[in-house]
């Protein structure tokens, strides 16, 4: 005999079947052509559920926004040998390769920073860890300063490559490109 889920599972499952769903149509369809009512009946729900567990629509994508973002996250703490460049190349081709998914490109890259705004990118924990790899621990304030600059110009420089990438037409030749250039950079920079 199957145990009877308790009510905070069942309402567990219920707020994932929702997110999972407005992950799928929100990277299907994008933000604008999304409605509420389609994220409940592709859940064969009311929008009532979806009301209770989110509030509206801008926080559902909000927290759409955060299932990708784990992603980038989770990229990010795979890599563990090798000098700072070397892992921080690694985690830009584990993020390149994360751009092929259309769902993560019309989320991350096309719909949240225009909905959420790109000042969100500046302070999220992905910009932290890769300010953490980029920025050497230097004892002059000026060097510090040097290297904060740096830092904070090499992943605008990949935040618009990501960008470009989404809008591209040809996908594979954009990250390509984008692989290139972040190579370049990185090459400036002493890590």
């Amino acid at each position: 005999m199957e145990k009877r889920k308790t009510q905070a599972e069942r309402r567990a499952e219920t707020r994932q079947q929702v997110l999972d769903s407005a992950c799928r149509l929100f990277g299907r369809n994008g933000y604008a052509n999304t409605s509420l009512e389609e994220i409940a009946s592709d859940c064969g729900l009311t929008t009532r559920p979806v009301y209770h567990y989110f509030g509206n629509k801008l926080a559902l994508f909000q927290a759409v926004n955060d299932v990708m973002v784990s992603r980038i996250l989770a990229i990010q703490h795979e890599p563990r040998s090798g000098d700072k460049a070397s892992r921080f190349m690694a985690i830009w081709e584990a993020f390149l390769d994360l751009c092929d998914d259309p769902g993560f490109r019309q989320v991350v890259l096309i719909d949240s920073p225009t909905i959420l705004g790109r000042e969100r990118w500046k302070k999220s924990p992905v910009t932290a860890r890769a300010e953490s790899l980029l920025i050497n621990q230097q004892e002059g304030k000026k060097e510090h300063y040097r290297q904060k600059l740096l830092s904070r110009m090499a992943i605008a420089a990949m935040a618009e490559a990501a960008l470009m990438i989404a809008d591209a037409e040809d996908i594979q030749l954009a990250k390509q490109e984008a692989r290139e250039v972040v190579h370049s950079i990185l090459a400036k920079i002493t890590l």
